[in-house]
């Protein structure tokens, strides 16, 4: 299958560059498989789909960007070395592992997750799509794989949900092959969600020391949010938002949490951001310098 290509920067999406992505090819392909990944595991996904409140995971504001977003990442390592080893960390049961198995066929693709129940998911998600992608319960703060054992890790919206950042990105690092990394997530403008704005900048220093990034990527985030052209959740259809039901329980529960009146639904944006030294195709591989996690040291 012939490659789509699409370039996405780093930092905080802006909403013309949304727009873009979602009339873009790799979109259309994308949100096809989809919708066929979804009607033929149905039946599998259905107690995870309750457990979780999941369901087509690119009808999500976030989703639209963050998996373009990926893909364009695998895709750089992909056309370097076509038998790359990639990494979902903290995959949930989504199409996206299988599309990645899908469309780079020479390419190895591992998901981990602490739910153990997606042990059995995965095996049935893999005879239905007659795919080999690889599934491991594991924590992402303790990842039961060797030193430098994938071309590329990538996270998906799972760093707002902790503050173990340090440890996690180290574990990142450690695992993989030149310090390959694709992490997505939200952030709270208005400190009402996770991650707030004190756990941003704690966040992006643990990841220009690991991943060797610009110092000044706190200041540079930082000022992105500022913008009024970036995506965030008022900026998008509401049909598009996570939270269904009565939007002013939804508020009071809020207002509840955070000992104060908020408004709804609660101001988010996401960010993207890409580490290490991502391979050409005539590039040595080069040892990581990321610190090791005191877990597997």
């Amino acid at each position: 299958m012939p490659l789509a290509s699409l370039q996405l920067r780093d930092g905080v999406p802006l909403k013309h560059e949304r727009e873009t992505v979602l009339q873009s090819k790799v979109f259309r392909e994308m949100k096809a498989f989809s919708e066929g990944f979804l009607e033929r595991n149905r039946d599998v996904l259905a107690g995870y789909a309750a457990k979780w409140g999941a369901d087509n995971p690119l009808h999500s504001w976030s989703r639209q960007w963050e998996y373009p977003y990926v893909f364009a990442r695998v895709a750089e390592v992909v056309r370097a070395n076509p038998r790359a080893r990639v990494l979902d960390a903290g995959s949930g049961a989504t199409f996206l592992p299988f599309y990645l198995k899908r469309r780079f066929e020479g390419t190895t693709v591992a998901c981990c997750d602490t739910d153990e129940t997606l042990t059995d998911v995965f095996a049935s998600l893999n005879r239905n799509m007659g795919a080999d992608v690889e599934f491991s319960a594991a924590d992402i703060r303790a990842l039961p794989y060797g030193d430098r054992s994938f071309d590329l890790v990538y996270c998906v919206s799972v760093l707002e949900h902790t503050d173990s950042y340090e440890d996690i990105l180290n574990e990142f690092s450690r695992v993989s092959n030149g310090g390959g990394l694709a992490i997505t997530f939200d952030v709270s403008l208005d400190g009402t969600r996770d991650m707030r704005l004190k756990d941003l900048d704690r966040m992006l220093k643990a990841m220009a020391i690991v991943f060797d990034k610009d110092p000044d990527l706190c200041r540079t985030v930082r000022s992105e949010l500022s913008n009024p052209d970036i995506v965030t959740t008022h900026a998008v259809d509401p049909e598009l938002l996570p939270w269904r039901g009565p939007p002013l329980l939804h508020r009071l529960k809020s207002s509840l949490a955070n000992r104060r009146l908020v408004r709804w639904p609660p101001l988010l944006t996401v960010c993207c951001l890409s580490g290490g030294r991502f391979p050409t195709a005539a590039a040595s591989r080069e040892p990581t310098r990321g610190k090791r996690s005191a877990t597997n040291s």
